[in-house]
């Protein structure tokens, strides 16, 4: 039988897109997501608004220069119970006006029963 509170949270590498190379087209933002993920935090370390998007063809998420965004998902869910980013999602960002410095970050945390990852 498993134990359903054996669970840890868990990392996946961090993410990020320095300023330069941010772009008007939305594009990958590091590589997808490798685990279902449960919290998504985005900290816009620019000076531009930057625009956030799932799918690649619509911004869903708009940035403001030095915030962020964290999406709990599975807040008071357990492992089997709550909405989940799955795996192969991919995060896209793009600008709406050219930053001139900083860096656009990701996180991502996901559950996970192993002792050690």
């Amino acid at each position: 039988m498993s134990n359903k509170f054996a669970l840890k949270a868990w990392a996946e590498p961090l993410r990020s897109v320095a300023f330069g190379s941010i772009t008007g087209t939305l594009a990958p933002m590091g590589t997808p997501f490798v685990f279902p993920t449960r919290v998504v935090f985005f900290t816009n370390g620019t000076d531009a608004i930057i625009n956030l998007s799932w799918n690649a063809t619509a911004p869903m998420f708009a940035l403001l220069p030095g915030s962020s965004l964290s999406l709990d998902l599975t807040t008071n869910k357990s492992f089997d119970d709550g909405l989940y980013m799955a795996i192969g999602t991919q995060a896209y960002i793009s600008y709406v006006s050219a930053p001139t410095d900083g860096s656009v970050y990701l996180s991502v945390v996901y559950g996970t029963s192993g002792v050690t990852q």
